[in-house]
Parts: C-alpha cells; structure tokens; sequence
C-alpha cells in the first residue's frame, strides 16, 4: 500500500507550476478553508488523488481537466465525453470492493471553451429531448432525460460516485452536482463556498433550461508551458 502524504498547511509548490495543474490548484483550495487531507490515498484498484476530512465526514475526491479535443484543435470540445470517460475511470479504482465514503470526481476546465451544468447533467444522467405526436406533432412532453440517453450513473450501476464537483477556476463559482443514485451522499455543507445542486432524472422543462445558464470559462489560464 502506497504511504499517503499528509497535508494541513498552505501548498509549498504554489507560484512554481508553469501551466495549470489542477491538483494544486484543488490542494490551494483545500488549504485556504482548513481541511486536512491525504494525497494519493491507496484504496482498492489504485489510488484517489485526495482523501478529505470534513467534521465526522471523508470524501475521496479524483482531479481531471477538461481539454481541448486534440482531434478537433478549433475550440471544438467535448466536455460531456470527458466527463463520462473520467468518471468510468474512477469506478475503476474501486472494482475490487465498494467505497465506505462518498466518492467526487474533481474536474476543472482548462480548454479553450466553456461547457454549462447542463453538460454536466446530461453526462450524469442521460441525453435530454422531447416526446411528440407522430400524427399531429405537437409536443406531447417537456425537455426531459431520455430513457436510453447514455448515461453514466443509472440506479444500478456506478452506484460508488457521488458527484461531480466543478472547481471553477475562472470565478471561484464552484458547484458540487450530487447524484440521485449513491450509495454515499455528499454532506451538503462538506465543501465550503460550493453551490450544490441535487440532479434528478425526472428534472424538465425549464429547469433545465437553467442549469444551461451555469457557465464554466476558461479565460485566465493558459495551458502552455
């Protein structure tokens, strides 16, 4: 089992890193609101990057970044396929025996877009659209999720990952996307300054429509060297 390093005070390599590197940034944050925590904490198929202590509560957490798609260099992104591919990663590490405590993808957009809590939402659970009358067309239904809209986090399966948090690292806007099917609520208070939102397949209409107004940007960073 790997040693896990314990960290408690400010992040000694702040001001060095030449690009963005999202766990230090995570560990920056982490840091600033007194919350102790593990780095690299060992669990069943691998490790997670953070092990977090919040009161009587421990979430593990795992730091992605959302890219440009090297494929489509033009600003074209994908960040719902990130999102599901990193969260299908994370489910991973815990293939050799269910996690104790709520579990959070960390991810953090360091593109050259921006992607919406609708892109979240949609990556969680499921492609959105519309029933209708074949005969007459009118809309019969509100935007709703699809039954088979590829979702990631279904009441069966990935039933360990607790949700998204999206660590806004343009306004500081951070939002916590809870799932509807974990095993592991996330405490609504264990991360500070954090906006939750607690997703629902039978969300429609117009709130969901909102959650396409949550903006994530990426302006001030630069991903070169």
């Amino acid at each position: 089992m790997r040693k896990n390093e314990r960290q408690t005070g400010q992040n000694p390599n702040r001001g060095f890193v030449k690009r963005i590197d999202s766990e230090e940034l995570f560990a920056d944050y982490l840091s600033e609101h007194l919350l102790p925590y593990d780095r690299n904490y060992a669990v069943t198929s691998g490790d997670v990057d953070f092990r977090i202590e919040r009161a009587s509560s421990i979430v593990l957490c795992d730091v992605k970044e959302v890219r440009d798609s090297k494929k489509n260099p033009c600003g074209k992104l994908d960040a719902g396929g990130h999102i599901r591919s990193d969260l299908k990663k994370l489910r991973e590490k815990f293939k050799k025996g269910r996690p104790d405590q709520p579990v959070v993808l960390v991810t953090m957009n360091c593109s050259t877009n921006f992607f919406t809590g609708l892109t979240v939402a949609t990556a969680l659970l499921g492609d959105i659209g519309i029933d209708f009358d074949k005969n007459t067309l009118p809309f019969t239904s509100p935007v709703h999720h699809l039954p088979h809209g590829n979702a990631v986090l279904t009441q069966t399966h990935n039933c360990s990952i607790s949700g998204v948090f999206v660590f806004d690292i343009e306004s500081r806007k951070h939002y916590l996307f809870r799932s509807p099917f974990t095993d592991h609520p996330v405490p609504s208070e264990c991360f500070p300054q954090v906006r939750v939102v607690d997703l629902s397949r039978k969300t429609q209409g117009q709130e969901l429509a909102e959650l396409s107004n949550i903006m994530f940007w990426n302006t001030k960073w630069t991903d070169e060297p």
